[in-house]
């Protein structure tokens, strides 16, 4: 599966890096994670746990993330592998930043996920309105966090 878009945020663009590549800030903003959820191992490297799902199947996800590329302030890569009772997801993500023309940000965002178990069961159809909901509720934390 695969999703992507673009952000405007109005804030600076080393503001905006410094929030999204900081696992302690954006953790903030995601949707349903559980208390004590978030666990740095390194500079690169960190783990998130995650309460998700699609329609009737819930389950908590435990993620292993991992910077793969950062180029400050420009662009990051992040692959994150996450097991739950039944299911699995990896996911490759890349945002691309750029100032726009009034002083803040253009975020170019690209997910690619492949899913199995009981969650791929569900098929896309249900899939897909869950992750626009979920990015949303992200990209909503960080603009009220970030912007003015």
């Amino acid at each position: 599966m695969e999703f992507s878009g673009e952000e405007r945020i109005k804030a600076p663009r080393s503001e905006v890096w410094e929030f999204v590549t900081n696992p302690e800030k954006i953790a903030q903003c995601a949707p349903g994670l559980e208390d004590g959820g978030l666990q740095i191992v390194d500079d690169t490297h960190f783990k998130v746990t995650v309460r998700a799902g699609v329609g009737f199947i819930r389950s908590v996800f435990e993620f292993d993330c991992e910077w793969v590329e950062r180029d400050e302030p420009n662009k990051a890569v992040i692959k994150a592998d996450g097991d739950a009772p039944g299911s699995s997801v990896t996911m490759t993500a890349i945002m691309e930043l750029a100032d726009d023309d009034a002083g803040g940000t253009t975020m170019n965002w690209s997910t690619e996920a492949q899913i199995s178990g009981r969650l791929a069961g569900v098929g896309g159809r249900l899939i897909n309105p869950v992750a626009d909901r979920m990015t949303g509720q992200v990209f909503d934390c960080v603009r009220e966090k970030l912007e003015e």
